[in-house]
């Protein structure tokens, strides 16, 4: 049994949490009906009640909602297609397989329009600035059954980069921004880094440096006992890491001052802003570290008004008072960031 579909559901997979936001409808004008926090540590069938509780359906039964997710081998990635017509999909496997040591084996090629989803013939366009972005099927297989596990039957699953890379360039443009903004996010053993600017993705690139990094630094730094005990350490909220920010980060720092260097010096602009978006562990203090080591202020956005710019409003005030920016690729699902057909 699904849930009721008078209910449309959005559905986040966090680092320790699901975050589910009951809205009425997928399609403006829209109002956020609740939010809700379902904690990941439980026991699966702990986790598949507390889903079920929350859509009001049987112990059978599932909550149907858009899923947003961030799986590890997801590949987001701007690319210049410089091949002969015809040999286009050719170009991006050798460009993917050139650009990463685990590039899956099980990748197909389509590409989409960016307007409607539909599948279109790249000879045909004059833009050979793609965006290239996907998950190995084994993956998305892995999700679907973990979310039929939690009791979620996902109706679409959406990649959470790709709404959060939106909704900051929506954002760039609805403050009249010119200065671009780096975003950053942190996985396990690797991290994206992506500058995008009002006009979209201005530069993109994977950085074999993550969490386990930072974790085995702060470990060595200290001088802890396991890297377990580091990763609690880097989600502590209490914890002061101004003093060691510098030592523990110092790959991260450089990998981001060569990439952050070299686009300043080919576009003549600088970038500005930061916003960091941790995928493993939570690490509300990072993002003020990096923006300071790097002379970057923290993404400034005023949510509430972003929100009404694109026709979404809480059904009262208080449910929009408890989101803030880390909430904006689960929210992009609910945008229209481009009415107009763009090549691709």
């Amino acid at each position: 049994m699904i849930s009721s579909s008078k209910k449309d559901y959005i559905i986040e997979y966090r680092p320790t949490c699901i975050r589910v936001v009951r809205v009425s409808s997928y399609t403006s004008p829209i109002a956020i009906e609740s939010i809700e926090e379902i904690p990941l540590g439980n026991d699966v069938r702990v986790i598949a009640a507390a889903v079920r509780k929350l859509a009001g359906v049987k112990a059978n039964g599932y909550l149907s909602g858009a899923c947003v997710v961030y799986p590890e081998r997801r590949v987001i990635r701007q690319i210049t297609i410089d091949a002969p017509k015809g040999t286009e999909a050719d170009f991006v496997f050798k460009t993917l397989a050139e650009s990463f040591s685990d590039v899956p084996v099980e990748l197909s090629v389509h590409c989409l329009s960016p307007a409607t989803g539909e599948e279109i013939d790249p000879s045909n366009y004059n833009n050979k600035e793609v965006i290239v972005c996907g998950v190995p099927n084994v993956d998305i297989v892995n999700l679907q059954n973990q979310m039929l596990e939690h009791g979620i039957y996902p109706n679409r699953i959406e990649l959470g980069t790709i709404g959060t890379i939106g909704s900051l360039q929506d954002a760039l443009i609805q403050e009249g921004s010119e200065a671009p903004s780096l975003f950053l996010e942190i996985e396990k053993t690797f991290s994206n880094t992506v500058i995008v600017g009002p006009k979209g993705i201005e530069m993109s690139r994977r950085i074999e440096t993550g969490s386990e990094d930072i974790a085995f630094a702060l470990k060595g730094e200290l001088n802890l006992k396991d890297e377990n005990a580091a990763y609690k350490l880097l989600s502590s909220r209490d914890f002061d890491f101004s003093s060691i920010s510098r030592k523990i980060l110092r790959r991260l720092m450089r990998e981001l001052q060569s990439s952050i260097g070299f686009y300043e010096v080919q576009t003549g602009q600088s970038v500005s802003w930061i916003h960091c978006s941790n995928r493993v562990t939570s690490m509300d203090w990072l993002e003020g570290s990096v923006g300071s080591l790097l002379n970057l202020n923290p993404f400034s956005l005023d949510l509430s008004e972003w929100l009404k710019a694109n026709d979404i409003k809480g059904a009262d005030d208080s449910l929009i008072e408890r989101l803030d920016i880390s909430w904006l690729g689960q929210l992009a699902s609910l945008c229209n960031f481009k009415k107009e057909e763009v090549a691709a």
